[in-house]
């Protein structure tokens, strides 16, 4: 006999808001803050609308309760990064390659991202994801200018050019498929995606050094 599903009485408090957010994620990676519906995630999550108001009063608030545990990991590759232990090419290459990892694990996020910006004006995105985004990334390539490796640049525009590459990919993932014939996130196309995506950034932030003085004399 199959078991029956444990109640929500025996689901303790923190298991039942993990399940929220995850169906929250969903919800939002799918439609957004405006289009998103409370009683989709109430069915995601197996709870009922009450309960999701109970924990987090409003859709608004759940919103920002789902933004703020996606952008943990971010901020924690932030906090992580030590800018100055290493060279400005193996901390960038470094940095590029935990991001997309995280963009790997948490694939909802980026579409979040974009509906953000296009519904609430990044209003959101700019109380708490700016530094942690483009705080690291714009001190790799700061220190990398100064010290002769990196070639003169915005670092501010090269930064977001960088993240917009690791970006694109995980966003139009459902395009992409049509292209690849097949889901763009297993781990041997996010691989390859990787290592060509490491390849093209570095080679558009080195500064390329002369190949050597050729005497042209006759």
């Amino acid at each position: 006999m199959a078991k029956a599903k444990p109640s929500m009485k025996s689901r303790d408090a923190e298991t039942t808001k993990m399940a929220i957010l995850d169906a929250a994620e969903l919800e939002f990676g799918k439609r957004g803050l405006l289009g998103a519906r409370t009683e989709n995630i109430a069915e995601g999550a197996n709870v009922t609308r009450a309960m999701i108001h109970y924990y987090y009063d409003s859709k608004e608030k759940l919103y920002q309760a789902v933004l703020e545990r996606a952008l943990a990991s971010r901020i924690k590759i932030a906090e992580e990064m030590d800018v100055y232990a290493g060279t400005p090419t193996n901390l960038l290459e470094q940095y590029i390659r935990k991001l997309l990892s995280d963009m790997s694990r948490r694939p909802n996020l980026p579409l979040i991202m974009l509906f953000e910006g296009v519904q609430n004006e990044g209003r959101l995105y700019r109380q708490i994801a700016v530094n942690s985004s483009y705080g690291p990334l714009r001190k790799i390539l700061e220190r990398g200018v100064q010290e002769g490796i990196f070639r003169e640049m915005d670092v501010t525009q090269v930064a977001v050019n960088i993240m917009g590459m690791c970006v694109f990919y995980v966003v139009a993932r459902f395009n992409l498929q049509h292209l690849f014939e097949r889901d763009v996130l297993t781990p041997e196309l996010f691989n390859a995606h990787t290592e060509e995506a490491v390849t093209m950034m570095l080679a558009g932030v080195l500064k390329h050094q002369p190949s050597g003085n050729q005497d042209c004399s006759v």
